[in-house]
């Protein structure tokens, strides 16, 4: 991809090394970004694994960000409802082990570098296409 300006990146190396060196604080925006949405993406996915049930289970159960801790980035997948380790192990009412977080996470990983390339590529695409209506491009 070259910009105009004689930079050309022809692929995730480059991309990686372009913005280490000419951009890091935006490296480290769209590495936290892309984590969110990771974190997000296993959350839909553990509430379509989720019984049905009384409670607000599925509409309690949501991703947020961490506070950055130096370099690292971080987003967790939540559940206010307290009784969604009893469904994920198996010890609720119904004896049956449902481990929607660990179908969401074990889906993730068994996929975890095209998925992660995807993301990250998304979201470099609508870094720079806000960049350009920035600039009247």
């Amino acid at each position: 991809m070259d910009n105009g300006n004689g930079l050309d990146v022809q692929g995730l190396d480059d991309v990686e090394r372009v913005l280490g060196e000419m951009a890091p604080r935006e490296a480290f925006n769209l590495t936290r970004s892309t984590v969110h949405v990771v974190a997000g993406e296993i959350a839909k996915d553990a509430r379509r694994d989720m019984p049905v049930d009384e409670g607000d289970l599925k509409a309690g159960t949501k991703h947020k960000r961490e506070r950055p801790r130096g370099d690292s980035v971080e987003s967790t997948v939540r559940s206010r409802e307290f009784y969604w380790r009893f469904l994920e192990y198996g010890d609720g009412p119904d004896g049956e082990e449902h481990a929607m977080f660990g179908k969401a996470v074990n889906k993730f990983a068994a996929n975890r570098e095209t998925i992660l390339t995807q993301l990250f590529v998304k979201k470099l695409e609508q870094r720079l296409a806000r960049l350009a209506r920035q600039q009247g491009g």
